[in-house]
This record gives C-alpha cells, structure tokens and sequence, in this order.
C-alpha cells in the first residue's frame, strides 16, 4: 500500500473512497437517515473546497494503483490534526492506517498531531493507542442524527 498527496483531478475519486469508507465505518453508529444523506458529490466538493484554505491536505491510500483510503488534515503552524482517516472494508487488515500515521510523523516532523475518536468507537480507539497517542480529558459533543461523544488523542511530535 502507498500513500500519496491527494491533487485537484482528484476530487471525483477522493469524494467516491472518503463517502464509501465513511457509510462503511459509521453504519450501525449514526442513524441510517442520517447516513444516507452523505454522497460522494458531496464529499468531492467538501474536497475542493478544502483546497482554497491551504490548511487542509488530503492524502490518497492505493494498493494495486486502487483508490483504498482517504487521510483528511488540519494544519496549523506546529500542529496537525487528523480529521479524517477511512479505509474501505475490502482493504481493511492490510496496513493502510498504519502508514497513513507513519506518514504524517514523517511529513510533519516535530509537530504535536491530534485526532478526535467517537467514544463507542471501541476498535479506533485500540488502534490509536497502539500507535502511541494517549488520551487527554478533553471530549466534545457531536450532533451525527444523534449526539455522540468525541474523545480527543494527543501525540506529541517526536
């Protein structure tokens, strides 16, 4: 599996992967309704528009040249956050979160990397911590068709 810088001509397949891995992920969390109203339309323009702040990067995961993942971040002078990583089931197991974390303490070197976990999202959270972010006591409410309790990790650049 390879990461790479995602590019403007990518919106079409960064909305397809960053919608499809989303439903994937949260299906049984969020409520149904509120599910079905994502659609990789929008999450292509979400894309775009993203990149007019020039704070916020996309990054693709490809195995075999395939569109498996999308990695979403928020730069902000010596900090970034993860707001998104999302792999599709089918390529789920193969070490693409993995990179995705190894690539970001790489590109941002130095930096203090943080990431919010819905709370109930037992098997995220096993993972970040396996990848050495700890747990603050800062949590935040979201409102996803219901509310939802974010934890936020922290992992302070090496």
């Amino acid at each position: 599996m390879v990461i790479r810088k995602a590019l403007e001509e990518d919106a079409a397949v960064a909305g397809e992967v960053h919608s499809k891995a989303w439903k994937q992920t949260y299906q049984g969390i969020f409520d149904q309704e509120y599910i079905d109203k994502d659609s990789p339309e929008l999450r292509s323009k979400e894309f775009l528009d993203s990149l007019e702040t020039g704070n916020i990067f996309y990054y693709i995961l490809e195995e075999d040249s395939q569109a498996a993942g999308i990695v979403k971040l928020s730069v902000e002078d010596s900090e970034v956050e993860i707001l998104s990583i999302y792999i599709l089931e089918e390529f789920r197991g193969l070490g693409g979160g993995r990179l995705a974390i190894e690539h970001i303490r790489s590109a941002y070197r130095g930096s203090r990397i943080i990431l919010r976990v819905l709370e109930v999202n037992a098997k995220a959270r096993a993972f970040y911590e396996k990848c050495g972010f700890v747990l603050t006591d800062q949590v935040r409410t979201i409102s996803r068709g219901g509310e939802f309790r974010q934890l936020m990790y922290i992992c302070e650049g090496e």
